[in-house]
């Protein structure tokens, strides 16, 4: 999708009160294109869309002059769709049943064959970043369901680390808009590019980097789609989606106002853990701004990937407002792979920090209901007190009340609402200056402004007997 179509469709969503944002305009007007005589019942489930919103968008479409009718294209909305979604396929090129096992590769798509002199001479896996290739029948695979689903036809991909070459594959259909491959084996990237120029590949780009290192700023906010396998760890998966949340596009300026965007597209393949790691894993990836959209159970089969049982399932995740995913942060803490969580030795305690604990209420209780500006506020205490941030959650309470935790490289910090007693709270624990602490307290302090506060704070592991002492800031 070129831009000016995608603020055109922004713009629509905006006044059709459509939830799903121009994707879901883009799922409307492409099922339209593959599926001319779709009825509304019909449409509503391909979409996910109930049918009156349904209704109000294409009235908005009609209003827009892209399509001619309410349930018609017509040739000039065909021709519309065509240019500016980028689309190829008017009818479903993959057959109904298609369900993800593929006996024989449809005629169509015989060119896919070529790729496998690439798979097999590609570099060996390595097993201390956690790699493990993918056979040829799972790389084809995902490649059509990536075309099944509309995926790649105009989209900005980018794949975190492709060993298992699944780029080239889709590279191979010249239907996506730009293809980008970020990898920390310099080796695959070396070959992929090599690989492209040897097939002829357009707008396709390979990025050296790291992913606890902040991403480029040339990447952030910019794909419609993530496809990544990351590592089997749980500190590598929440990394990856950390990543994906942060370069997948989820907001657009229109005449100088921001406009969310939901609904981009996360392709992620992780392998079978235990009930109780599965749960962390699905928590993880709300926890990250993504909903699973749909889970295909051993989707991917590898050559070796012993420690996965030689294959993982496929999640089909769905972007949606994630504020912390601004915060493009460094985590060069932790292990990742899972030969660092193996054999990683505990480090040294540190034996004294600082507790500070703050109270503030207010008369006015409208402040405490804006959480976004309270988050904001918080997060930028914590940023201008030089205290490095690892991770942050938040929880929206019904119909009111927020909390917001952040994950500090030595410690943790919390903020706490309780609107409907014009009360907040502080948590803070530091292994580091108190100064940084009490420089938090200050910020917020002056930001809320409260009638009426109060702070304590503790040292911690220093022998003392939990005696909070009160802190009286200027």
């Amino acid at each position: 999708m070129n831009e000016e179509a995608e603020k055109v469709l922004t713009l629509v969503a905006e006044r059709a009160q459509l939830a799903e944002s121009v994707e879901g305009v883009r799922s409307i007007l492409f099922h339209m294109y593959r599926f001319p005589s779709l009825k509304n019942k019909i449409l509503s489930q391909k979409t996910g869309i109930a049918i009156p919103t349904l209704a109000a968008v294409r009235n908005e479409l009609v209003k827009a002059g892209i399509i001619e009718r309410r349930n018609f294209l017509g040739e000039k909305g065909r021709e519309w769709v065509k240019i500016n979604l980028n689309l190829h396929f008017e009818y479903d090129p993959l057959p109904e049943n298609f369900n993800n096992l593929i006996k024989e590769l449809p005629e169509e798509f015989s060119y896919l064959n070529n790729i496998k002199d690439y798979l097999d001479k590609r570099p060996a896996p390595e097993f201390a970043l956690d790699q493990s290739h993918a056979d040829i029948s799972t790389v084809i695979k995902k490649t059509l369901f990536l075309i099944k689903r509309g995926d790649i036809e105009g989209r900005n991909i980018i794949f975190l680390g492709d060993d298992d070459l699944i780029s080239l594959a889709v590279g191979l259909t010249k239907l996506a808009k730009n293809i980008t491959v970020l990898d920390i084996d310099n080796r695959i990237l070396n070959y992929i590019s090599k690989s492209v120029e040897e097939l002829s590949l357009n707008d396709f780009k390979v990025i050296s980097h790291d992913l606890r290192e902040p991403c480029p700023d040339d990447i952030v906010n910019k794909f419609d789609v993530v496809i990544m396998d990351p590592p089997y760890t749980n500190e590598g998966l929440r990394l990856f989606l950390k990543r994906a949340s942060q370069i997948l596009k989820s907001n657009i300026n229109i005449n100088g106002k921001n406009y969310s965007l939901i609904g981009k597209k996360c392709l992620l393949s992780f392998g079978n853990k235990p009930p109780e790691q599965m749960q962390r894993l699905q928590f993880s990836i709300l926890d990250h701004g993504f909903i699973i959209n749909e889970m295909i159970p051993d989707f991917n089969h590898y050559k070796g990937a012993s420690i996965i049982g030689k294959f993982s399932h496929l999640y089909y995740l769905q972007s949606i407002n994630n504020p912390s995913s601004k915060y493009n942060l460094s985590l060069t803490t932790g292990p990742i792979y899972t030969s660092e969580v193996k054999s990683k030795t505990k480090s040294q305690f540190i034996p004294i920090g600082y507790h500070f604990l703050g109270e503030m209420r207010f008369t006015d209780q409208e402040i405490l209901l804006d959480n976004e500006r309270i988050h904001n506020i918080f997060i930028n205490s914590l940023i201008s007190a030089d205290l490095t941030i690892l991770d942050i959650y938040q929880h929206n309470y019904h119909p009111y009340g927020y909390s917001s935790v952040t994950i500090l490289k030595t410690s943790h910090a919390a903020i706490h609402t309780w609107p409907e007693h014009g009360y907040l709270s502080i948590d803070i624990f530091i292994c580091e200056e108190k100064s940084k602490g009490l420089k938090v307290l200050k910020i917020l302090k002056n930001k809320f402004d409260p009638e009426k506060s109060e702070f304590f704070y503790i040292e911690r592991g220093n022998e003392s007997m939990m005696n909070y002492e009160p802190i009286k800031l200027e």
